[in-house]
């Protein structure tokens, strides 16, 4: 668990550069070598998410060389934005200040909308009809839709 993940000082410039670098070609390595079947791939946090929080990754670097490294990573088929009002995220984890959270949430939407396929699902809803509408926008990312919005 993630208490205060702005706590601790950014890396040097070398070292930030060297980190992302590595992960880059751990992500090229895992998507080049992995096995070739149809496969569901979740992740909480991708490397982009160093683009909206450098301080959650103590990120000292360039940007430019962090926005580099973001168009290189291999791409997901489909992007999911679990969103909600900046304050009920705030008030369900306070690992930030609100007005950080709500900074993230901007910049998230902002995000989400230039990628290809995404899709926004209302996370203020029940869990039940959240895991329903990435179910939809899953299902419909397989039938090759381009962009769902569920709120």
């Amino acid at each position: 668990m993630v208490v205060d993940p702005h706590g601790k000082p950014p890396r040097s410039s070398l070292l930030s550069v060297v980190k992302i670098v590595v992960w880059l070609l751990e992500e090229w390595f895992a998507y080049l070598f992995q096995e070739k079947k149809e496969a569901l791939l979740l992740c909480d946090r991708y490397f982009h998410d160093l683009l909206i929080d450098p301080w959650r990754y103590r990120y000292g670097g360039p940007r430019r060389a962090a926005n580099l490294a973001g168009k290189l990573m291999p791409q997901p088929r489909l992007w999911i934005l679990l969103d909600a009002p900046a304050e009920l995220l705030q008030a369900r984890k306070q690992e930030v200040p609100a007005e950080e959270t709500a900074r993230q949430c901007a910049v998230y939407r902002a995000f989400i909308q230039r990628q290809k396929r995404y899709a926004i699902v209302d996370a203020a809803q029940s869990l039940e009809q959240v895991i329903a509408d990435v179910e939809r926008a899953i299902a419909g990312a397989i039938l090759q839709k381009n962009t769902y919005r569920f709120d």
